[in-house]
């Protein structure tokens, strides 16, 4: 079932998105096939899909390409309220090379609306205040100063809401120093302000857990943030599933599903919002786990970083769950 546009969301994604240009019929072909990508939005799609009322926390140009992302929303069925819309920035875009087991991403971000960003602090806390869950990323943090400063302003008023705080670490180095990176993102899940606590779920990857933390191993990264005082941290590992440890349901690594993978673009950000949807249904982080990597392995198995992300129908009947 797709929301109203207008309903009252539960959580809340903040991030840049883009209209994404995917390259088909291979590495020499000069066809690209339009979408929307950006992690939080992808992730926020997924969450969306997954029957969870969702909001979006972001600014597009006022251009055809955020129209496009605006309508795109609106369909999915995310409140869009909290985007602006940027009379004098565009909104960004970005070309995918698809593979299976990599991303060959070419972007054209620089001065975009989203950079620029600057919200309604009233509204914008009012409305955070009310949700359960409120989720950003290292991309969204490294964009550029001014969304990072925006993201600050919404993370310190979500802790002293009790709104509870997702980050995804999405390292992009293209983007920012592993210094900078790693203060800033383990800051955030640390806690910001006076009335910081720690972030409830870490979402990291393999390859950001060694960069960010210096381990190697999947237990120990996540005892890491653990340790910072995260709840639930999953470290995403790839063909091999995912490790999760979480204060309640202990330590467990869970297999990655059966896929024909020919696009990873979105993978990651289709597990955090499926992840984030099924837990606010269930409060089961294993069965969280096991049913984001049920999405995940549908999303890589198809083109695009949102139109392969199955509906939560699909999800519940292929795995036998109760909604």
């Amino acid at each position: 079932m797709t929301l109203p546009a207008n309903h009252n969301p539960r959580i809340y994604f903040m991030g840049e998105a883009m209209v994404e240009f995917v390259r088909q019929g291979g590495p020499k072909s000069l066809d690209y096939r339009m979408g929307i990508g950006g992690d939080t939005s992808n992730a926020a799609i997924a969450a969306a899909r997954q029957g969870l009322s969702t909001g979006y926390i972001s600014a597009v140009g006022q251009d055809r390409f955020g129209d496009l992302l605006m309508q795109t929303w609106e369909r999915e069925g995310i409140n869009t309220a909290q985007v602006t819309r940027d009379p004098s920035a565009p909104t960004g875009i970005y070309f995918v090379d698809p593979d299976p087991a990599a991303r060959h991403f070419t972007y054209y971000r620089v001065g975009s609306a989203a950079s620029r960003m600057h919200s309604d602090p009233l509204s914008t806390v009012g409305n955070v205040g009310q949700a359960r869950f409120f989720h950003l990323s290292g991309i969204t943090l490294a964009v550029s100063d001014q969304l990072r400063a925006e993201a600050f302003k919404v993370v310190e008023m979500a802790y002293r809401f009790k709104t509870d705080v997702s980050v995804d670490t999405n390292l992009r180095t293209a983007l920012w120093p592993v210094e900078t990176a790693r203060d800033t993102i383990h800051q955030v899940i640390a806690g910001l302000g006076e009335a910081g606590r720690p972030a409830r779920f870490v979402f990291t990857s393999i390859e950001d857990g060694e960069q960010l933390t210096g381990l190697s191993d999947p237990a120990k990264i996540a005892a890491f943030y653990r340790d910072m005082g995260a709840a639930t941290v999953v470290v995403t590992l790839g063909a091999e599933g995912c490790l999760l440890s979480d204060k309640e349901a202990g330590e467990h690594r869970i297999p990655a599903y059966p896929a024909e993978p020919v696009d990873s673009t979105g993978a990651g950000d289709s597990f955090v919002g499926s992840f984030l949807a099924r837990m606010f249904s269930s409060f089961d982080a294993v069965e969280s786990a096991e049913y984001a990597g049920y999405v995940a392995a549908r999303t890589v198995s198809g083109h695009g970083a949102t139109a392969p992300i199955p509906k939560r129908e699909e999800v519940l009947n292929a795995l036998g769950l109760e909604s």
